[in-house]
């Protein structure tokens, strides 16, 4: 087998949709020999971003319109990660480029993250509308330090179990969120990218590696050793 056949052989990647939007090929992304996930990505045509997720399981995508989730934008789709994990990305507009990751009203101690764009100095403010454990609730500028494989600022907050904001643009977002059972939630998020983006293929196989680790420990927990065994070898498992 070919140099080429062997990476292939132990990541097979589908495609859900045949948007170029990252500059790699299959058989340029390399798992350690222990990873036996496969990986698919998804491409959200419409909104104009894909995500990495274990091929095993599926994606549910339907509209919305909710104003309430996410104050200063409304949920215009819901994609969910089915069926483990309980995974949720929403897709969130708000043409005053502003949003807050808690409900107005919600269970404390949680206190509100609320992002705006700054035209003027063309950055992402911060602030928290019900305060700080600290008191403070001053506007100032956001860490936009930690990011996508596709360079996107990862938003952090203080919203309950696994949640990251990611600005697709000044007015668009995709809000990845979890209600705390999944181990892969923050990997998955890593895995953003803007339609057309160029994503290095070190940093995929990092993130794709680090995905399938946080899955396969999600399964481990959850279904038993023959099951895994099944989705992890494409040999016979012992029974």
């Amino acid at each position: 087998m070919t140099a080429v056949g062997r990476i292939v052989a132990c990541l097979v990647v589908a495609t859900a949709l045949a948007v170029p939007a990252v500059a790699v090929r299959a058989a340029d992304v390399q798992l350690a020999p222990k990873i036996h996930h496969r990986m698919s990505r998804y491409v959200d045509a419409k909104y104009g971003f894909s995500f990495w997720y274990p091929a095993a399981l599926r994606i549910a995508a339907t509209a919305a319109d909710d104003a309430a989730s996410f104050p200063g934008g409304v949920v215009v789709e819901t994609l969910q990660v089915r069926p483990a994990g309980g995974i949720s990305l929403y897709v969130v507009s708000s043409p005053q480029g502003t949003i807050t990751d808690e409900p107005n009203g919600h269970a404390a101690p949680i206190p509100q993250t609320k992002y705006s764009y700054d035209v003027a100095s063309q950055r992402w403010m911060v602030t928290y509308p019900e305060g700080t454990d600290g008191g403070g609730g001053a506007l100032g500028p956001a860490d936009v330090s930690k990011t996508t494989i596709g360079g996107l600022p990862m938003l952090p907050n203080g919203a309950r179990f696994d949640t990251t904001i990611i600005p697709l643009s000044t007015t668009q977002f995709v809000v990845v969120q979890d209600g705390g059972g999944s181990e892969f939630t923050n990997e998955l998020a890593r895995t953003i990218a803007a339609e057309g983006a160029r994503v290095e293929a070190v940093a995929l196989s990092a993130a794709l590696r680090a995905e399938a680790l946080g899955y396969e420990g999600q399964l481990q927990i959850t279904i038993s050793p023959a099951t895994l065994c099944l989705l992890q070898s494409s040999s016979p498992c012992k029974k």
